[in-house]
């Protein structure tokens, strides 16, 4: 039997006067006709099949930079489909890549992934890209490829794996990893086969090339990478097979699932946020194994959720345990006191208020810490720096595409009403360090949250985490990226119901 899309209603073609006409009809309703096909399948309104699940409730330690839900990927745009920036995959591929996790997790390495499931109309966007005008992304992802030739090269399928539930794009973290740069649209493009140094810094060990790379030092067995990259592909590779993923010799990045033949099925439903419920399995062990990451940890508590004073205390990890390091030193947090924010953690939220934009309110849970800033052209902290200028803004309009972000006013094109100017008069900025809370940003769920320097010990601030100048130093000269420091914010009571199911530190 003749597939439908070959089928051409003869009452149809004979509109058409000559046989070049007759051709063309016939091309122009083939193409109508399998689009009426394909597209009506993935506008629908497609479940989420119980097999699929969230990374994050089997292995919240995997990192997540899902590159698809930004613009930060070689097509320049979040592709379709992607309505969260989150990790889905099978439960069997999600539970041995947990396996792989623990396993380099004793080598001193670990995992972030750049793509999971991937919707089958992200798969049509991308094929939609490759044959439209513009390369906005060529420079850094493929400088030496034209993109209509991506197809034959290997580097985009017309059906992609990634839609059956069981591939995934990952990269590997470890000691000599350089800290994570923070992605912004007015970033420079560097080509993703410069030198390590060079090229953007995405938190992982040198692989040899950047993620999505397209180019032949891609390519797994490349000869072209140095024997770092190489040993460090190995490692991966290794890691992977034994846990039943097999590679692609395109791509060093790219694994696909094998121990569970069932994942045949194309799938188009859309990627929508995680929310915290009582059936997320085993959130407590899930955040414990976050913390087990770290080697740096920041604790701040008030006496309830409305106290605007509270007290920090840093540790450093020893083994298994956190030990305290140094003295413990007041702070100040929000004029409303503390409420549950957007982090790491996915918590039972027993009682108390959740974070909203404007609400005067500091973020209580558990967040990675980003950019240091501040007042001075350089400053002796090995976190990530940002000498802030007169046209340094950072968004707090919900509406805005840079929401939630410090961006350069001067530089790109404005889509905010509201935002703060991080060159102040006073002294507050001179040092600050960015609070990875709502981080990729959620609407209204609250902006431009940071550790900086206070007015006095007893003025409150409008949501952030504020300091004698002093212990601000003292964090900027302390802390470590590649020790994966965190951040806990909590009122007491909710610090001691946590406290022996997510492993933290007596106070």
């Amino acid at each position: 039997m003749r597939p439908l899309c070959n089928i051409i209603p003869l009452s149809f073609s004979r509109l058409f006067a000559g046989r070049s006409h007759r051709i063309l009809a016939r091309r122009w309703l083939r193409s109508a006709l399998c689009l009426s096909i394909i597209v009506p399948c993935m506008a629908s309104a497609e479940p989420k099949p119980e097999h699929m699940v969230y990374l994050r409730t089997i292995d919240p330690s995997i990192e997540q930079d899902i590159r698809y839900a930004g613009a930060h990927n070689f097509t320049g745009h979040p592709l379709d489909g992607y309505g969260a920036a989150q990790c889905l995959l099978s439960l069997g591929a999600a539970k041995a890549l947990a396996r792989v996790q623990t396993a380099l997790r004793t080598q001193g390495y670990g995992l972030k992934v750049f793509d999971c499931y991937r919707p089958s109309r992200a798969v049509a966007d991308m094929g939609r890209f490759a044959t439209e005008p513009g390369d906005p992304r060529k420079a850094e992802f493929y400088p030496r490829v034209d993109k209509q030739d991506f197809w034959h090269l290997g580097y985009v399928a017309r059906v992609s794996n990634h839609s059956k539930g069981g591939t995934v794009d990952l990269t590997l973290t470890g000691p000599e990893a350089l800290p994570a740069q923070d992605w912004s649209p007015s970033a420079a493009q560097v080509d993703c086969a410069a030198p390590y140094e060079q090229r953007w810094h995405d938190g992982a060990v040198d692989m040899g090339t950047g993620f999505d790379c397209f180019d032949d030092r891609a390519h797994t067995d490349s000869p072209t990478i140095n024997a770092t990259a190489r040993d460090n592909r190995q490692r991966l590779s290794s890691a992977m097979q034994k846990e039943g993923f097999s590679g692609y010799s395109k791509e060093w990045w790219h694994f696909t699932y094998t121990g569970d033949d069932t994942l045949k099925n194309v799938m188009d439903f859309p990627i929508t946020p995680l929310e915290s419920s009582a059936t997320d399995p085993q959130p407590h062990a899930a955040m414990a194994q976050v913390l087990d990451t770290s080697n740096q940890l920041i604790v701040v508590t008030t006496k309830n959720w409305t106290d605007i004073q509270g007290t920090a205390q840093r540790y450093e990890r020893h083994g298994n345990t956190f030990e305290k390091y140094g003295e413990s030193f007041p702070v100040v947090v929000g004029q409303s006191g503390l409420a549950w924010g957007k982090g790491l953690s996915v918590v039972d939220q027993r009682e108390g208020p959740v974070k909203r934009e404007g609400d005067g309110k500091a973020p209580a849970g558990l967040f990675k810490l980003g950019t240091a800033f501040g007042y001075d052209s350089t400053a002796e902290t090995r976190l990530p720096y940002l000498p802030l200028t007169s046209t340094t803004e950072c968004v707090d309009d919900s509406n805005s595409k840079r929401y939630n972000e410090l961006v350069d006013g001067s530089t790109i094109a404005k889509d905010w009403n509201s935002s703060e100017h991080m060159r102040r008069d006073d002294d507050m900025y001179r040092k600050g360090i960015f609070i990875k809370h709502n981080t990729p940003a959620s609407p209204a769920s609250g902006s431009c949250i940071f550790f900086h320097i206070w007015r006095a010990p007893t003025s409150p601030t409008l949501g952030c985490t504020a300091m004698d100048p002093a212990d601000i130093s003292r964090l900027f000269s302390w802390l470590d990226p590649r020790q994966s420091p965190l951040l806990v914010q909590l009122p007491e009571a909710e610090y001691e119901h946590f406290r022996e199911s997510w492993n933290l530190p007596e106070r």
